[in-house]
């Protein structure tokens, strides 16, 4: 019996010897060929690399396509994604999935890359890294290359004692060498030329052409401010550019002044074309207006002063983007629409604005409300001491085109849901 007993004991132990070694074997190293680079690839090196994108003046600061280039900034890097600084990305949870320009990494993304730099930061095994990813030249156009660049009439000084500057430029018509017919745009970027442009808000006119109040019609061409994308229209979907159209260039530079820091600009703006013999019918034209209030006024040192504003929606209407805007003391923002049969819906939540980076929000899908669709715009601001960027939180503050001041817009991008006359002009604006 001892005999059986001691026999009993040493498989045991020899069982449990196996377990333990099971189980205290390392996991596989995380290494960067095989584990960080398809990261990397896939949400970064798009603006991390050498002629990386350029998105209105955000120009990333190092290139991040192999390991030399990525070993010195491992523990920034994991510090930047684990706040979620990086990718820029500012949509709530909520909505994740629901926008076409998303730029997220997801935890277990996000847990790879900084077990990774606390491992050690392993190269690994050059074969195991994915294959390089090219990018099509497109001489630094993000919605592709134009069919025609339009460009102020000539460059413009911006002096050296200018801080904050308002001033707008109008070019001669466009000749009709260049656009010989009233044509269906494919897609509009804005592209600043100095980096002292802050933002530019576009639009064409045609001599003689009024609203039906009188006034001078003006088609709004959208804008580029910091971190803001250019337009690409889907298939079906559009904005008429007419024969004959002036560019109005409304120009925002803003900089530090002092001697020497004067600088020339000569921004543009970079159009394609639907091809009408080969691309479908444009039977959505387009328009981008903003769900605006002027009126507020933040009290000195409050912290979080509520200013709302809303549209109603007459027709069934289809919503391609949201674009809150507001300047340095903007604390956060919210699209709800409201449905005439009673139901609410949140089409996004903005809960850390950066001026920095005033992203459009694209559908993937566009977003059908029908007839009666009430959106709501509702923002914060932070006039207090709390808010690292507030120029001085001892006065109020109230609308007003410098930095330093305030605006409340909130764009939204939409057409009527109905199909029209692809023969239709696009009075839509």
């Amino acid at each position: 019996m001892p005999k059986k007993f001691i026999g009993g004991m040493s498989l045991f132990a020899a069982l449990l010897a196996v377990s333990v070694v099971a189980e205290a074997a390392p996991a596989e190293r995380l290494t960067f060929t095989k584990d960080i680079l398809p990261i990397l690839q896939e949400n970064c090196v798009r603006c991390h690399r050498t002629g990386g994108d350029n998105i209105a003046g955000m120009i990333a600061p190092m290139s991040l396509t192999s390991y030399q280039e990525v070993r010195p900034w491992a523990k920034a890097i994991a510090k930047a994604v684990s706040s979620r600084k990086m990718p820029p990305w500012f949509a709530d949870d909520k909505t994740h999935g629901v926008f076409k320009n998303e730029r997220t990494l997801g935890d277990e993304d996000i847990e790879t890359i900084v077990a990774w730099t606390q491992s050690g930061v392993a190269r690994g095994n050059p074969k195991d890294a994915p294959t390089p990813v090219t990018f099509q030249s497109s001489n630094g156009w993000l919605t592709g290359e134009p069919d025609l660049v339009v460009r102020l009439p000539e460059a413009y000084f911006v002096e050296d004692d200018v801080d904050d500057l308002y001033v707008s430029f109008v070019t001669e018509p466009i000749s009709r060498e260049n656009l010989p017919e009233t044509t269906w745009l494919r897609s509009i970027e804005w592209r600043g030329d100095s980096d002292v442009v802050h933002h530019i808000v576009g639009s064409a006119s045609v001599e003689g052409e009024k609203t039906a109040s009188g006034f001078p019609r003006r088609n709004s061409l959208g804008s580029i401010a910091p971190g803001e994308e250019g337009t690409n229209f889907p298939e079906g979907y559009g904005k008429l550019l007419d024969a004959d159209s002036k560019i109005h260039f409304s120009m925002h530079y803003h900089k530090e002044a002092g001697p020497g820091t004067g600088k020339y600009d000569q921004s543009m703006v970079g159009f394609r074309f639907w091809d009408k013999d080969k691309d479908p019918a444009i039977v959505h034209p387009v328009s981008r207006n903003g769900i605006s209030h002027r009126s507020f006024e933040i009290p000195p040192g409050h912290g979080n002063w509520e200013v709302g504003a809303s549209k109603t929606f007459d027709v069934d209407t289809t919503i391609l983007s949201l674009h809150p805007h507001m300047h340095l003391r903007g604390k956060d923002a919210e699209y709800i629409a409201y449905y005439p049969d009673g139901t609410q819906e949140t089409l996004v939540t903005v809960p850390k604005f950066d001026f920095n980076w005033q992203l459009d929000y694209f559908y993937d899908e566009p977003k059908q409300v029908p007839a009666g669709t009430r959106v709501e715009f509702t923002v914060h601001y932070d006039n207090s001491t709390a808010n690292e960027y507030n120029p001085d939180h001892t006065i109020p503050m109230s609308w007003g085109g410098p930095t330093t001041s305030e605006m409340m817009i909130g764009y939204i991008s939409y057409t009527g849901t109905e199909p029209v006359d692809p023969a239709a002009d696009d009075s839509t604006d």
